[in-house]
């Protein structure tokens, strides 16, 4: 129980620190663009950093308690996003990784879609498409985790900027354990479960989610097989079944004799 309630409070810290960062992020964003939309903001923004440098170098020469003191109130914003760089760049780190996994495993049936479509080679409705493009985006993205981990890194903007912050926060080894496939299945059900709350809310208020009611059976439909599958895989890999145990058994039916089938092995 222990350990249970430490995984969850481990789980809530990481979502609510996650939420955090990225509000703060939105805001400095925001706050940014507001100086620069404001008049002289371009002139503001440039003169801000040299000013900044000047404080700097008059707070290093100087005791006076007074340029110290303004030397920190001027460089706050500065100090500010410097000190929420560090911070935030494992969680975008891995917000971008995830982004590129799960495109990564759309990108094959988005393909074939879009090549259907041009070609029109067949004749399937929206929903089958959904159906369809949706259980093949959950299937690759549990059965080949490590292919489209493979390709998430190569194609991570991560590998473009080899400095030695990157090097020392081992991001790699980050999102390898993010990523790996168990906590790929916990976001696909996590999603599922989320999917299933508010259609079951729709539903229960006779509306529909989409506007055709069979968009919402479609991603219910690849749930159910994506569950299929999963327990098949599951029961496969405990599933004490010998190619050659079973062709001796066969053997042995045929001949009626356990001795033949010894003298052959």
């Amino acid at each position: 129980m222990k350990n249970i309630n430490k995984e969850l409070f481990s789980l809530i810290l990481m979502v609510t620190s996650g939420m955090l960062i990225l509000g703060l992020a939105i805001s400095m964003l925001y706050a940014i663009l507001l100086v620069w939309r404001m008049d002289y903001g371009l002139w503001y923004v440039l003169g801000y950093l040299p000013l900044c440098t000047v404080m700097l170098m008059m707070s290093k020469r100087s005791k006076n308690p007074m340029v110290n003191f303004l030397y920190r109130v001027i460089t706050l914003p500065l100090r500010m996003i410097t000190g929420f760089i560090p911070v935030a760049l494992p969680y975008f780190v891995l917000q971008i990784h995830l982004f590129i996994y799960l495109f990564v495993s759309a990108a094959l049936p988005l393909s074939f879609f879009v090549l259907d479509k041009i070609a029109k080679v067949s004749d399937l409705k929206i929903t089958t498409y959904i159906y369809l493009i949706v259980t093949f985006i959950v299937i690759t993205a549990t059965m080949m985790n490590k292919q489209v981990k493979h390709l998430t890194y190569l194609f991570s903007p991560v590998r473009l900027y080899r400095t030695n912050i990157v090097k020392r926060l081992e991001f790699n080894q980050l999102t390898d354990y993010f990523l790996s496939e168990n906590n790929i299945k916990f976001i696909i059900y996590f999603c599922y479960f989320l999917y299933l709350l508010v259609f079951n809310l729709f539903t229960f208020q006779e509306h529909s989610f989409y506007s055709n009611p069979l968009m919402d059976r479609a991603i219910l439909q690849s749930f159910i097989t994506f569950l299929a599958l999963e327990r098949l895989i599951s029961n496969l890999k405990e599933l004490d079944f010998k190619p050659s145990g079973m062709l001796k058994l066969l053997l042995t039916s045929i001949t009626g004799d356990a001795k033949v089938v010894q003298n052959k092995e």
